[in-house]
């Protein structure tokens, strides 16, 4: 399989660099390939020049767009996609690095079905140093700050199952900083939308699109990029988000689209009335009600997977989630079973959840219901 990465940038030559560096470690494997795409959407600090520097490969494109006043990352991330050549994008900030397992943790969910979506945890880096000559030799924690900041989505997930698939909001959790899809798909749907400008919501309206046009989701804990720096919401950000959001309510009229407002109790740098993960439950909560699927008394069946019993579940999985309400407790290290989970339909609900404490266990189990043996 061949992956394009396709990058936006504006003024970001320096966190670009640092970005493109940890590309170059990617390990995939032998039958794979990458190239990087990206497009510069009228940057004036250098970021070319940069780019130039590190270029003379065949799998590195560089796009500059003149800056006008429809410049915006939908168009800039659309240029990039439009000069991929691979049938997978994978689509990251500049503002992130990158392991050398990313791009082949992406590959590996998109091996278990072909109408994908996968969104990969993007963590906050804390304050501090980069060694970029170490960075540009080999990829290394301790040649960069420590994570500050884990992805909220994950908690998200903690409480209502890390089956991403299952989540009514799932596409509302696709934030293009990390997140790949077939190009196919994108180009089916007429990628992102240029009418988003500014900052806000131009990813979440691909994501709702790439849902109607019926991909499933999927959440990979294991393809991070690491954010570069914690950048909260400004008063200008936040008025494009809810210009962005009248936009995209009047485009789809859909009331599960009009309710993302919710999100916006949290956003306000005003004051925020709530946090956003609890904004989040609210919208899920929401979003299940008017997806018929209200919270209602149900009794699932109970699979607790350990290590040495991965191979039977996995061959059990698809007829036991055939006539029951699944409830999954994954207790292996490498969460084995939480790619082939999110990657299967199944007509009633498919709870999943990886190792739980004990505390939490005993909290799952008293939300849940579980059928006697």
């Amino acid at each position: 399989m061949k992956v394009s990465v396709v990058i936006p940038a504006f003024n970001a030559r320096s966190k670009l660099r640092l970005l493109l560096y940890t590309l170059a470690h990617s390990v995939l494997d032998p039958e794979d390939s990458f190239e990087v795409v990206v497009a510069d959407d009228g940057s004036t600090d250098g970021t070319g020049e940069m780019v130039a520097e590190l270029s003379g490969h065949d799998d590195l494109t560089y796009l500059y767009l003149p800056r006008t006043e429809r410049s915006s990352r939908a168009a800039a991330r659309n240029a990039a996609i439009a000069k991929a050549t691979g049938e997978l994008v994978v689509m990251v900030d500049a503002d992130t690095v990158v392991g050398p397992a990313f791009l082949a943790e992406h590959v590996r969910y998109h091996r278990l079905r072909n109408d994908l979506v996968v969104i990969g945890a993007r963590p906050d880096l804390g304050d501090g140093d980069f060694d970029e000559e170490r960075l540009r030799r080999e990829f290394a924690f301790d040649a960069m700050p420590a994570v500050a900041w884990g992805d909220p989505r994950e908690k998200v997930l903690a409480e209502f199952s890390g089956n991403m698939n299952r989540l009514a909001i799932c596409w509302h959790l696709l934030f293009s900083c990390n997140a790949s899809v077939r190009v196919e798909h994108l180009r089916r749907i007429g990628g992102f939308d240029e009418a988003f400008l500014g900052w806000g919501l131009e990813d979440t309206d691909l994501g709702y699109r790439l849902r109607q046009a019926g991909l499933a989701f999927a959440f990979s804990a294991s393809a991070v990029a690491y954010h570069q720096r914690r950048r909260g919401i400004d008063a200008g950000m936040y008025d494009d988000w809810v210009r962005n959001l009248a936009y995209m309510t009047a485009k789809h009229q859909a009331p599960e689209v009009a309710i993302q407002s919710i999100a916006g109790l949290a956003m306000n740098p005003a004051g925020g009335r709530i946090g956003w993960v609890e904004a989040m439950r609210c919208f899920e909560v929401a979003a299940r009600a008017l997806d018929g699927r209200p919270p209602v008394s149900r009794t699932y069946r109970l699979m607790v997977v350990e290590e040495d019993t991965v191979e039977t579940a996995m061959a059990e999985l698809a007829a036991r989630g055939a006539t029951s309400d699944l409830l999954i407790i994954d207790e292996t290290r490498g969460a084995e079973l939480s790619g082939p989970v999110q990657c299967m339909d199944t007509p009633g609900e498919l709870l999943y959840f990886h190792r739980p404490s004990a505390t939490r266990r005993a909290e799952i189990l008293g939300r849940y219901p579980v059928a006697a043996r």
